[in-house]
């Protein structure tokens, strides 16, 4: 079974409901989001329409488009606690983008430099987003330490800001599978107790 997790944690919809709340979320018009994420208006109308259904390369265009990263995970049905697995996969997540800062501090801050202009653009009569990506900027001038706080701390502010975070494309795909399972190993490892092999997540790819 594939699952597609939205904004809201724990919320199960298809791949044009989340690619829909997405474009909507951020006030563009379907025009103008298909102009953005480079695909025909077409295509986009029979996505969120759920006329058909995109191959993980088209999605993963469409929502990077849109400034979102695409979290794929094969489950089994029945999977609890997941509001809080899907948080704290996150965090897990936020911390490979943490270590390649740490790593090459210079890099990751470009990526994110660079996110961040091409989102003004796009998103130029979005006060909200505006101000979110204004808050980032203040976050990449004060340097690593601000930076590790807001990805990985606690807190409501941190948690959306994250919702709006500009390192998308930092972590390569094998990063991102890596991270996906040793947290899901963890997971299992921590939550997971009494329930066989069959019964736990297997296979993601993001």
């Amino acid at each position: 079974m594939i699952r597609y997790h939205g904004s809201v944690r724990g919320t199960r919809t298809s791949a044009g409901e989340l690619v829909r709340a997405r474009r909507e979320r951020l006030g563009l018009s379907q025009r103008a989001a298909a102009r953005t994420c480079g695909v025909p208006q077409s295509m986009l109308s029979r996505i969120e329409n759920g006329e058909t259904q995109p191959s993980i390369d088209t999605l993963r265009r469409v929502l990077l488009g849109l400034g979102a990263d695409l979290h794929l995970e094969t489950l089994p049905p029945g999977e609890a606690g997941e509001g809080r697995r899907e948080k704290q996969r996150s965090v897990w997540l936020n911390r490979a983008v943490v270590g390649e800062l740490i790593r090459d501090p210079d890099r990751v801050v470009a990526i994110a430099r660079d996110n961040i202009a091409r989102w003004r653009g796009v998103h130029a009569h979005r006060p909200g987003i505006l101000a979110a990506l204004d808050h980032w900027e203040e976050i990449l001038d004060a340097g690593v330490e601000e930076i590790v706080s807001t990805l990985t701390g606690p807190g409501e502010k941190a948690e959306d800001l994250r919702q709006n975070s500009p390192f998308a494309g930092v972590l390569t795909a094998e990063q991102r599978s890596q991270a996906l399972n040793a947290f899901r190993v963890d997971w299992a490892r921590r939550h997971d107790h009494g329930r066989g092999p069959a019964g736990r997540a297997a296979g993601v790819a993001r």
